[in-house]
């Protein structure tokens, strides 16, 4: 049985059953997503839709089953990005933009030669990291907007 299973016959929310399977012993390891999320993201930052995207690829490379409603808006996100040639980065300090409009965080810069190029399998977790641009030591470049929205390198 799955934990959505388990949660819908009890009543419960999907957490609440893993919570209860860890506190037992009983929970498999979670997935970590540290090679498209390397960043520690603040609590108001992480709902925002680039690291839902991030995290619905992960699920998706460690073999969970991810809905096809999710998986569709994972392939337009990531169509997008490829289109503008950008990269997610990562900020606490950045205000609300495009990529992020609520709470910011999350904004998208153009790649560069040094972030290698748009992974050619998303699906292969090392390719992927070159979905995600590192911090450099807490600078930033200015954000680039939603992958849509980006102006064309001069």
């Amino acid at each position: 049985m799955t934990y959505e299973e388990i949660a819908e016959k009890y009543g419960v929310t999907k957490g609440a059953v893993y919570l209860a399977l860890r506190d037992a012993g009983l929970a498999g390891k979670r997935p970590s997503y540290k090679h498209l999320l390397p960043w520690t993201v603040a609590q108001v930052h992480a709902n925002a839709h680039p690291a839902l995207m991030l995290r619905v690829l992960g699920a998706e490379q460690a073999g969970q089953r991810v809905p096809d409603v999710k998986k569709g808006m994972l392939g337009r996100w990531l169509d997008e990005m490829r289109a503008a040639d950008v990269v997610v980065c990562y900020d606490r300090e950045m205000p609300p933009n495009p990529a992020s409009p609520t709470s910011g965080g999350f904004y998208y810069s153009r790649r560069r030669p040094e972030d290698g190029p748009f992974p050619a399998d998303v699906k292969d977790p090392e390719q992927s990291k070159t979905l995600v641009r590192r911090s450099e030591g807490g600078k930033t470049d200015e954000p680039q907007g939603n992958p849509k929205t980006v102006e064309p390198a001069q």
